[in-house]
């Protein structure tokens, strides 16, 4: 669905520009392969954005051996979009945001696979930062626990996009009463449990359901709720185009598709009730 990502990323700008978000956080792949005039679209669209935002690279945005072009490092891309640092931590009342990058390593990007890695030294820093937090996001492109209860998930090539020593960075994680993950790599919504933590995969605009996901935190909890930037010809379109696609693209419609399904996961309370959305908005619990 490339040729409509653009007007995806602006419908998702314009919805958070009329809400009363305090933050938008983009969980990696703001572009297809890291070319230099996509990010300057990307930089064209962030502009239109009124909201505070930070970002980690995916897979897609930095170098890999295959591409001809040159993308930014990693520590360009911090510059550009996450203040600067990454790992970083930002705070937000109560809420304690720590950004990683999982799309390279201490000697340069990982340039033959899709599979990612949190390095040592990341996880050490994350290990002190979260002493003491209490209600801790932690934020990173590829996967920490990747979705083992769909059958469909144990086929290849889907297994090779988990991501490598993540059981470190799980314990971790656990160490400090678990807390939340955001992630994205997958291009498909869903919520995964380890333990006392919980991850959410935000879908991507790429593909079928053309949405991303907009959490509500509050002392009860938190709330997702999975945001349409399309209507029903969109995402039909997506659907359609992803059905008639190869193998792997039918395998992610399936996956998608179960995991749309069990949403909302009912026994994890508050309830939602309504939509923060008039067009298709789903909670996710």
């Amino acid at each position: 669905m490339f040729h409509r990502t653009e007007q995806r990323l602006r419908t998702a700008i314009d919805d958070c520009n009329e809400r009363d978000v305090d933050l938008v956080v983009f969980p990696g792949d703001l572009t297809k392969d890291g070319e230099p005039w996509n990010y300057d679209r990307v930089d064209v669209l962030l502009e239109e954005l009124e909201r505070p935002f930070v970002a980690t690279p995916g897979n897609h945005d930095l170098q890999k051996r295959q591409d001809e072009h040159d993308c930014p490092s990693p520590s360009a891309f911090a510059d550009r979009y996450a203040s600067g640092s990454l790992p970083g931590r930002y705070e937000m009342d109560e809420i304690d945001l720590f950004v990683l990058n999982s799309a390279s390593g201490p000697d340069g990007a990982y340039t033959d696979t899709h599979r990612g890695l949190v390095s040592g030294d990341q996880i050490e820093w994350l290990d002190e930062e979260l002493e003491g937090t209490t209600a801790p996001i932690v934020c990173c492109h590829h996967n920490p626990m990747p979705i083992v209860n769909d059958p469909l998930c144990q086929s290849q090539p889907w297994r090779t996009f988990t991501i490598r020593r993540r059981e470190r960075f799980r314990s971790v994680l656990e160490k400090h009463d678990g807390g939340l993950v955001l992630s994205g790599h997958h291009h498909l919504p869903a919520v995964v449990r380890h333990g006392e933590t919980r991850q959410l995969i935000a879908p991507a605009l790429a593909s079928y359901p053309q949405a991303y996901c907009l959490l509500e935190i509050d002392e009860d909890g938190t709330s997702v709720w999975l945001v349409s930037v399309a209507g029903e010809a969109g995402r039909s379109e997506a659907y359609e185009l992803a059905e008639a696609g190869p193998t792997f693209r039918r395998t992610l419609l399936g996956i998608t598709e179960n995991a749309l399904e069990d949403s909302p996961l009912l026994s994890e309370p508050p309830l939602i009730v309504g939509s923060p959305s008039a067009e298709a908005a789903k909670p996710v619990r």
